[in-house]
């Protein structure tokens, strides 16, 4: 009953992430640059710490911008009609995924750079 539980859990988590690479630009390119950066980070990397944070930083990415389309879908199935905090809700999960942005930008430069 628990090893269904999980493997129900897997098949959601697969399905949520493969509906995101069909419908979803955004999250579509970035999957296919952590396809490669990932592999490239354990050859920037010059220790495990490196190799950690260049992999870390590429994946929050994705994570960031997972919750952001969970939230954007959430709030189109409540309405579609325009509204001010509707539209505040989607600046700040895109406002979210910038800073991920940044966050990896800043920590390959300074690996790289240094």
């Amino acid at each position: 009953m628990f090893l269904k539980k999980i493997y129900i859990a897997f098949i959601n988590s697969f399905k949520g992430i493969y509906r995101a690479l069909k419908e979803e630009f955004s999250f579509r390119v970035e999957f296919l640059l952590s396809l490669f950066l990932i592999p490239v980070s354990f050859f920037v990397g010059e220790n495990s710490l490196e190799i950690i944070l260049l992999s870390g930083t590429t994946i929050i990415i994705l994570l960031v911008e997972l919750l952001n389309s969970a939230i954007e879908t959430t709030l189109d199935r409540i309405s579609l009609e325009k509204n001010d905090l509707t539209k505040y809700a989607k600046d700040l999960g895109s406002g979210a995924v910038l800073f991920s942005l940044i966050l990896w930008l800043i920590t390959w430069s300074l690996i790289i750079i240094y």
